[in-house]
């Protein structure tokens, strides 16, 4: 009798101390563990590193950062990691700064640099950008809507990086660039990224006594200059001489030091302008 308690009072413990761990098991399949920071490779924060993570993101094209705000929050102020990207980020906007992945020295968004750290102007990624935005010679600066959509300075927007980056920077003219000042011209801006080139564009000569066939080669800065748009590219000399025939009262002997006789708001007797604001403005100022 008393051996059959004893196995009763066995079988009872080894019954509850199974449920027990059952039971704990269960609960520690459902916990959200904090990863180590082995879930990255070593040189992840080092920028000098080939297993940089800002490296990484490039090459893997992960701009629009859904991967990094599935570990470390939609704050990136650590979710279920406990690391707080912020801690290294401490510029506005954390990791999603603007002049991280693209930025120039005069402190403004656009290139250079280009998302690949590149500031040649001679790569695509940054080409004209600053003539066009920061140290424009022949007009005011050039709104960014001029060539890209507007994405309202939100970080994921679809204009701005979307689902799906390809890291291509998409084209779409603004109202400067189809302005149209008469003879029945109304420009039909291209945009070819084989050549790099814009051409059939208003700024760049497709307009009335322009040079229409202009193109405007975007990693080329001497591609644009004085009789580009309207004179004769080969002297530089901008008198209009449309199909070959100076149209009154432009005369064959007028030079870039007489524009002023008739444009004297927008430059000077030396050829030079004196308000960009004046000039590729859509309006002939005389």
């Amino acid at each position: 009798m008393k051996n059959k308690l004893l196995l009763y009072l066995i079988f009872l413990m080894a019954a509850v101390t199974a449920g027990i761990y059952i039971g704990c098991e269960e609960t520690t399949d459902n916990l959200i563990t904090t990863p180590t920071s082995a879930a990255h490779p070593s040189g992840w924060r080092d920028s000098s590193s080939t297993n940089f993570h800002g490296k990484f993101i490039q090459d893997n094209k992960l701009w629009n950062l859904k991967k990094c705000q599935g570990c470390h929050g939609a704050d990136y102020k650590g979710g279920s990691t406990g690391m707080n990207c912020n801690t290294c980020h401490i510029e506005p906007g954390g990791p999603e700064n603007c002049m991280l992945c693209h930025g120039s020295k005069s402190g403004n968004i656009n290139p250079p640099k280009a998302l690949n750290g590149n500031t040649s102007i001679e790569y695509l990624g940054v080409g004209m950008h600053e003539f066009h935005l920061d140290t424009t010679k022949y007009s005011k600066n050039v709104e960014c809507s001029e060539c890209h959509k507007l994405f309202n300075n939100v970080f994921s927007d679809s204009n701005h990086i979307g689902n799906m980056p390809d890291g291509i920077a998409d084209i779409n003219f603004g109202s400067l660039a189809k302005t149209s000042i008469g003879g029945g011209i109304f420009p039909v801006p291209v945009w070819n990224r084989s050549s790099g080139s814009c051409s059939e564009v208003y700024c760049h000569g497709n307009f009335k006594n322009g040079n229409r066939d202009a193109i405007a080669v975007w990693t080329d800065s001497a591609s644009v200059k004085c009789g580009t748009c309207h004179g004769d590219p080969n002297t530089g000399n901008p008198n209009p001489k449309p199909n070959g025939t100076f149209v009154p009262p432009h005369s064959s002997t007028f030079t870039i030091n007489n524009c002023y006789l008739c444009h004297g708001s927008v430059i000077s007797n030396l050829g030079k302008i004196t308000n960009k604001n004046l000039h590729v403005n859509g309006i002939i100022n005389y």
